[in-house]
């Protein structure tokens, strides 16, 4: 210990004693290399040490931000905050852990529900303080459920419910009032509003879907007072509208690569126009023909009766029952009796076609194509604009699947496909965005190491200079010293210093007390009897 400290008082002293002889110039080049060295060193380190923050949980209602914050100070995690407080940054290393440990204590709790039950039962409270508790717990619990949807960043629910009446006539319907901001770039479709709705109305008692209402972050209406048949019309129609943007996509992407290897990127434009019929119909034909090799029984009964007839009894009246009148003969008889009922068959062809909705309309399915007249100028289309015209429209065909003389359609490739040659335009240069050159530059990986390569080069010098002049000086070598040695071997004196802030006269006055005063110092004499002139003459 004592050999330590004997040693690092020899070393003090040698410092001290190396300043001492060091100029007034090397002490202002010494002491400012060392302020550099110190300083990038500093902010070496702090770029090394600084930890990456991270969002801890965004969004938040000032009750939790007060409450996730007030346990962040308790555990000594340090943060950030953001977005007026509604955002909390933590070290990245720390931010899991951090959220399960807030998680344990129920944070951020959010919108309150039905957790405010199971407390206990404050003494004195009322029937209305319940009322106003369940409302509250009902709310929290919708607008739960509610930002469990994907584009649903947060929700706020309000509910209307009128007490209830002894005469209906009377009583008011229940009210509800929902309050959706969606995540940045997206809004809720129709079918999802509807959701929404029913979801909110089956969760109330006695309150119906037209008596909810709900408003997005801006302000706009979403919940439609369309009948349910209206929606579902709404609905079919944008389902057919996405499936022919999808097939003219899917087609416009087919010609696109075609002409993409046959004319190079970006020398071609394709766009797809087509007509997709979405009728649900059904067709049925019945053809009747005849044999001509003759009939064809296709079903024949014959029925035959034959027998005697009974004796017949007299007819009542005065004819037949009067001897004196005509007497009826009433022997008996025999007949026969046959009936043929036949059926005959005749050919029949019945056919049943049915059309599948999304048939093509080919004949309305019409394609535009710009060319680049630059990249048709080496490839052997054809020798004349028709020809090259034609060749590429006979490509767009086949991609496409148009074709002529197909039956049932009346196809024209050169009035359903338009080929047209232009110079294009040049892309305009995108203005790349001008971010701060500091920031950019701090953000390199590279940037500590070259601070600290800075900091070892600073240090470097400030060890030269309290060297002093090399060993080969300018009366050894004969040669001037010029560069970094001739600034540092420089004399710099607190009259030079203080020389460049005065005037001329000042200036003047002072080079003439230089010159007494060098008189004084080489003649004493001489300058005794200047003096002394100079006080006989007034």
């Amino acid at each position: 210990m004592e050999t330590f400290i004997s040693t690092a008082k020899q070393l003090l002293a040698g410092i001290r004693g190396l300043w001492q002889e060091m100029s007034l110039n090397r002490k202002v080049l010494t002491v400012g290399l060392l302020t550099l060295a110190l300083c990038i060193v500093g902010v070496a380190w702090v770029s090394f040490t600084r930890p990456d923050y991270e969002p801890l949980y965004t969004q938040l209602s000032d009750k939790d931000a007060g409450a996730i914050v007030a346990k962040l100070e308790e555990a000594g995690t340090p943060y950030r905050l953001e977005d007026n407080g509604g955002t909390i940054l933590v070290p990245t290393q720390v931010k899991y852990n951090t959220r399960l440990k807030l998680a344990e204590q129920n944070l951020p709790q959010g919108e309150s529900g039905f957790e405010l039950f199971r407390t206990s039962t404050n003494f004195g409270e009322t029937q209305t303080d319940k009322r106003v508790k369940y409302l509250e717990a009902l709310q929290g619990e919708l607008a739960r459920t509610i930002q469990r949807l994907d584009k649903v960043k947060a929700a706020k629910v309000n509910l209307a419910l009128p007490e209830q009446s002894l005469f209906s006539d009377q009583e008011e319907p229940a009210k509800a009032s929902v309050v959706i901001n969606t995540e940045p770039g997206h809004s809720l479709s129709p079918q999802e509003v509807q959701a929404v709705t029913n979801l909110v109305a089956n969760s109330v008692e006695r309150l119906k879907a037209e008596n909810v209402v709900i408003v997005d972050q801006y302000g706009t209406l979403l919940s439609d007072t369309l009948p349910s048949s209206s929606l579902a019309a709404s609905t079919q129609l944008q389902m057919q509208m996405a499936l022919k943007k999808e097939y003219e996509k899917e087609k416009q992407t087919a010609i696109q690569s075609m002409l993409d290897k046959t004319l190079g990127v970006d020398n071609s434009v394709v766009r797809v126009n087509a007509e997709i019929n979405f009728n649900d119909r059904e067709e049925r034909t019945e053809i009747y023909s005849h044999d001509p090799g003759g009939p064809f029984v296709r079903s024949e009964e014959v029925i035959k009766e034959s027998g005697n007839s009974p004796l017949t009894a007299a007819a009542p009246g005065t004819d037949t029952n009067v001897p004196q009148y005509t007497e009826v003969d009433t022997s008996a008889g025999s007949f026969d009796k046959s009936q043929t009922s036949r059926n005959y068959e005749i050919d029949k062809t019945e056919t049943v076609t049915r059309y599948a909705p999304g048939e093509v309309k080919y004949d309305y399915l019409t394609i535009s194509v710009l060319v680049n007249n630059a990249a048709t100028q080496n490839l052997k289309l054809g020798s004349t604009e028709a020809d090259r015209i034609n060749t590429i429209r006979n490509i767009v065909a086949t991609a496409s699947g148009l074709r002529e003389n197909r039956a049932n359609e009346n196809v024209s490739l050169e009035e359903n496909i338009s080929v047209a040659f232009i110079d294009f335009q040049p892309l305009p240069v995108p203005e790349s965005a001008n971010p701060n050159p500091v920031e950019a530059l701090m953000k390199k990986s590279w940037m500590p190491w070259a601070l600290a390569g800075l900091a070892l080069l600073a240090c470097l010098a400030v060890f030269v200079s309290m060297r002093g002049k090399s060993p080969l000086s300018e009366v050894e070598t004969g040669l001037p010293i010029s560069g970094f040695e001739a600034v540092v071997d420089d004399e710099l004196s607190l009259e030079k210093l203080i020389d460049k802030n005065m005037t001329p006269s000042e200036r003047e006055n002072q080079k003439i007390k230089e010159e007494i005063d060098k008189l004084v110092e080489s003649n004493p004499e001489n300058a005794a009897q200047v003096i002394k002139s100079w006080l006989l003459e007034g």
